[in-house]
């Protein structure tokens, strides 16, 4: 027998789907075959955190169990960051079976546009402990200058 994990809204949601459904009075009873195949059309997506100072901006994504070998990023010339991961799927030996199998196998991919005001020439990417970390620095003429007031009532504190 396998094991499956348990959910207990996963009947209300599949009900919800069917009231919902335009064809819902014509299949009142769903397709039998929609609870076997109903968690594999679920995709994975790189989870990414942003965050930006007046220096740089960075991008963290988690990839925990990847290699550096099994990443790859890439910036576009029209400032597309893309990273994209594989991860094989494993072996089994001969008289083993699997009893619950959650972990994605596959490839898995994200991309986002970055701002203009950045020098991508530039970009650092460094894969430790399962974070990705992409950092981009902000070009010379978009960062913020602090401009020193000269002229008649100005006192010079240095």
């Amino acid at each position: 027998m396998t094991m499956q994990r348990f959910d207990p809204f996963r009947d209300m949601r599949h009900f919800a789907r069917m009231m919902n459904s335009p064809l819902w009075a014509a299949n009142r009873w769903g397709d039998p075959l929609e609870q076997e195949v109903e968690g594999a059309s679920e995709s994975w997506s790189i989870p990414m955190d942003v965050s930006r100072n007046e220096k740089q901006l960075t991008v963290h994504a988690s990839l925990p169990g990847f290699a550096a070998e099994d990443v790859d990023v890439s910036i576009s010339p029209d400032r597309v960051l893309a990273v994209k991961a594989s991860r094989k799927t494993e072996v089994t030996q001969e008289g083993e079976e699997y009893l619950m199998r959650e972990r994605r196998m596959g490839s898995f991919s994200r991309a986002i546009r970055l701002p203009s005001d950045l020098n991508i020439d530039d970009a650092a990417v460094a894969l430790e402990n399962g974070v990705l970390t992409v950092s981009v620095p902000v070009a010379e003429a978009a960062q913020t200058r602090r401009l020193h007031i000269s002229g008649a009532g100005a006192t010079d504190t240095a």
